[in-house]
């Protein structure tokens, strides 16, 4: 059976990767196809840049489990490397999409291109369906404030620290998960018990403390974030953590994986002048994260 396809690198699977993937679902009911969405594990432009650290959106397995959330027939990765950087774009068409994927339809955003430099745009694309004999659709833009959305404009949201807006431009919460791990004691030591957590180093970490939820298991708990660099203690050499102080939780839980999700940004990290000073402002951060909750 042929297949009605969208293929991209959907980082963020946000409010513009969803329009493209519904309507390719849409579009493989209304002709008899079925739905087969393809995506780049990691970013053309950041096999490219060489980026690898603090770039993603969606880790691999993320973007999976969002596009399968859409409900197409199949969803499958198709690794970006060398030879596909090197393939022109006509080949790139007749070799994958036609031959590679059993193409009946191919489903796009306006911004989408293939082959060496980019070569192959829209008039490319569309004029090779045409002459395949498979339909073509391009779809526009989703917009917010005037902007197109992008995984380019949510990634600056998110290195920015502003949550709330990268969440209504994804259409979902941000979160981020990993393993509890070890840390320095620090936050007991202050008072305020933290779970440290081990997040893969491509995967975007929005820096300030945040009100966030926090799911251990089944469960689901209340809790204020810190990402940054402890500048006021120091303990970290200036390497990026990602740590969560659970609100009216008391056990150990190292080893569990911790999924937390960031809900609203309450302050910048910054470094205060003294650690009676930093407890102080914790205690207004925990504060400030029940009202948040209430």
């Amino acid at each position: 059976m042929l297949n009605f396809l969208a293929i991209g690198t959907y980082d963020g699977v946000h409010l513009g990767h969803r329009k493209i993937i519904r309507a390719a679902v849409r579009e493989a009911l209304k002709r008899g196809m079925k739905s087969r969405v393809v995506y780049f594990p990691f970013p053309p432009k950041f096999f490219f840049s060489g980026e690898k650290e603090n770039c993603l959106i969606t880790l691999p397995e993320e973007r999976e489990r969002l596009l399968k959330d859409l409900r197409p027939d199949s969803v499958e990765h198709l690794p970006f490397n060398a030879p596909l950087a090197a393939m022109r774009a006509a080949d790139f068409f007749a070799g994958v999409v036609l031959k590679g994927y059993q193409a009946g339809g191919l489903c796009v955003g306006p911004d989408f291109a293939v082959g060496q430099a980019r070569e192959g745009h829209l008039d490319f694309l569309r004029a090779a369906s045409r002459k395949a004999g498979i339909a073509f659709k391009a779809l526009t833009f989703a917009r917010r404030g005037g902007h197109k959305i992008s995984s380019s404009l949510i990634r600056a949201h998110l290195r920015a620290g502003a949550v709330e807006e990268a969440n209504l431009c994804l259409g979902w919460e941000y979160g981020a998960a990993g393993l509890v791990v070890k840390g320095a004691g620090l936050g007991r030591k202050l008072g305020f018990r933290t779970a440290n957590i081990g997040v893969a180093a491509a995967k975007i970490l929005p820096p300030g403390i945040f009100a966030a939820r926090a799911k251990v298991g089944h469960e689901t708990f209340n809790a204020v974030l810190n990402v940054g660099r402890r500048p006021t203690v120091d303990t970290l050499g200036g390497r990026m953590i990602l740590e969560a102080h659970l609100l009216d939780f008391s056990r150990t839980i190292y080893g569990q994986k911790l999924e937390v999700t960031f809900l609203k940004h309450l302050r910048p990290e910054r470094k205060f002048s003294s650690r009676d000073s930093l407890v102080r402002h914790i205690q207004a951060d925990i504060a400030a994260a029940r009202k948040f909750f209430k």
